[in-house]
């Protein structure tokens, strides 16, 4: 167990760059940390890219291959969207840490999780979900659309998109709830949510699509109603009714306020609400 902890905190180590004394690498921005972000996710995804193109070429039996190569081209776009984004609507903001790439201990270990997994049950328990065409059909597409969703949310918000929670206004910000948001309260959570959940399934891994479903519900209920709390003190009545109006779309997540579509317009949110300012606070991204 020790040294499994030791080789986790080591990769996280350098995913942090903490151990870097080159100027280009020890700050948040600085080049040297995106230079090697960008160039391993570009060469990472052209190669599986390569892989599925060629697939027919080299042994069209092995749909397993493909199953892997769709998924890193997925999570290498996925990771490489997230810092376009930042880098195009929140300049200001943007970092080493926008890639993602480093968001967590737990997030590095969700990751190798999953890895181990596919690999572990495709040479030692094959079994329907690997290498099953219509399972890689669908999730594919999926995950797709669950990435297309997050950055639909993440655009649309434009600059008042942060990957931190806002407890304070910022001055500029403004409340959105057209486009996407006004089918989705938070579209780019509902992203995140159903593409950690299908990428798994798109891999076949049961065990890791049950894990990541849960972990991130459990994450997502410790962080939107916070979210939602310092919104309705922010902007009272107004949040309060688009929330009434408009659902989080997470199976098992509720928010600080319910979904009530046929609930009367509150004119009171602002102030019922003071009541319930207490110590909750929500967590980094």
């Amino acid at each position: 167990m020790k040294k499994a902890m030791f080789a986790l905190e080591y990769i996280q180590d350098k995913l942090n760059f903490d151990s870097s004394v080159t100027p280009h690498f020890i700050t948040e921005s600085g080049a040297g940390r995106h230079g090697v972000a960008g160039l391993l996710l570009g060469v990472i995804f052209g190669f599986h890219a390569c892989i599925i193109l060629l697939q027919g070429y080299l042994d069209p039996e092995k749909v397993g291959l493909i199953q892997w190569s769709v998924y890193m081209c997925l999570f290498c776009f996925f990771h490489a969207s997230e810092w376009y984004i930042t880098a195009v609507y929140r300049p200001s903001e943007l970092g080493y840490k926008s890639w993602l790439i480093n968001h967590s201990m737990q997030y590095t270990i969700a990751q190798i999780a999953s890895c181990i997994e596919f690999w572990v049950e495709f040479f030692f328990l094959p079994f329907w979900l690997k290498s099953n065409r219509i399972l890689i059909t669908l999730t594919f597409c999926f995950s797709s659309i669950a990435i297309c969703i997050r950055i639909s949310g993440m655009v649309t918000a434009g600059g008042n998109f942060d990957h931190i929670v806002m407890m304070r206004k910022k001055e500029n910000h403004q409340l959105v709830t057209n486009g996407i948001y006004s089918w989705l309260r938070h579209p780019a959570y509902f992203g995140w949510y159903y593409w950690v959940v299908c990428s798994q399934m798109l891999l076949g891994n049961p065990i890791c699509t049950l894990g990541f479903a849960y972990v991130t519900t459990v994450f997502f209920n410790g962080r939107i109603p916070p979210e939602e709390q310092a919104l309705v003190n922010i902007y009272g009545e107004t949040y309060f009714n688009y929330c009434r109006n408009t659902p989080i779309g997470i199976p098992l997540v509720r928010g600080f306020v319910p979904y009530d579509k046929n609930a009367p317009i509150s004119t009171s949110a602002s102030t019922s609400n003071k009541d319930v300012d207490g110590d909750n606070s929500p967590k980094e991204a």
